[in-house]
């Protein structure tokens, strides 16, 4: 199983970490990373779920709720798939315009499907906690970060 932490920025696309089917190490230096990552989700909206994306971008499905976020709030619950955001349905078509919805503070229409039936639940987007960012980072660079040839030469 594959977890990722939603944001607007992670629905297909964030800038310096891969979402949805990326298997490859980053290209840049990382502090390069790093920055571009702390730059881009400070200024991006969170939701608060979980998900696992195992069988791709249609196919989210939320396996925690973070408690005390927009998604526990409006309803949000381990199991659901998420559909659509603000009429959007997740994939690769979607992805430029997915990408603009991403301010803290916006309101935003989250559509789920649940035991079969679709559902639409308001939420407003909220900065990511630092916690949250802290984790998210660490685990991308565990993942993808490179380190130099020179570091892993010396012992």
């Amino acid at each position: 199983m594959i977890t990722r932490i939603l944001t607007t920025a992670t629905l297909l696309l964030l800038p310096a970490a891969a979402f949805a089917g990326d298997s490859h190490k980053c290209d840049e230096p990382v502090q390069t990373c790093l920055d571009t990552m702390v730059k881009e989700l400070k200024t991006t909206g969170f939701i608060g779920v979980e998900l696992d994306d195992e069988k791709g971008p249609q196919h989210l499905v939320v396996t925690k709720v973070v408690p005390k976020t927009a998604a526990e709030e409006a309803g949000i619950e381990a199991g659901d798939v998420l559909v659509a955001l603000d009429g959007l349905a997740f994939g690769k078509a979607n992805r430029e315009a997915m990408s603009k919805i991403k301010v803290p503070g916006q309101k935003v229409t989250c559509t789920i499907r649940r035991d079969g039936k679709k559902m639409d639940l308001p939420l407003t987007l909220r900065p990511m906690p630092a916690d949250v960012m802290a984790k998210y980072i660490g685990d991308h660079m565990m993942k993808h970060a490179t380190l130099p040839k020179d570091a892993t030469a010396k012992k």
